[in-house]
């Protein structure tokens, strides 16, 4: 049975982090721009397809689902703190943090201009 791969892409939840970490020393609610995987949605739909292994034990025992991670995207655009919110298997969360991890750097959330530290949230679907 070959595995199809559906990668679902929601809106990014981007959220300023700390006063000492932001723009002129005020803590952010919402950013003027949010953090953006280089070439936007699409391609961040590309790069999940294109390098997205499906484990074998979970195709082999029928699972599948969505994995929620959260990361935080820094002022120079490298993901850290990349964390697995909500779980569906072992296998497959830990595929969902291997790809996530391996992703380029990412365009910086913005306020008045200069860039900011911002949290994303990343669902992954897993189906076959």
């Amino acid at each position: 049975m070959r595995a199809s791969i559906l990668v679902l892409i929601c809106f990014f939840l981007t959220i300023g982090l700390s006063a000492q970490e932001s723009v002129e020393e005020e803590q952010f609610e919402i950013v003027t721009t949010k953090a953006e995987y280089p070439g936007g949605t699409k391609e961040l739909a590309k790069f999940l397809q294109e390098n997205l292994k499906y484990p074998k034990d979970a195709l082999k025992n029928n699972i599948s689902g969505k994995v929620f991670l959260r990361a935080i995207v820094e002022k120079d655009g490298k993901l850290k703190d990349i964390e697995v919110i909500r779980s569906v298997h072992p296998s497959l969360d830990a595929e969902a943090l291997r790809l996530v991890k391996s992703m380029p750097k990412w365009t910086p959330a913005t306020q008045r201009g200069q860039a900011v530290r911002s949290k994303i949230m990343l669902p992954i679907v897993f189906m076959f």
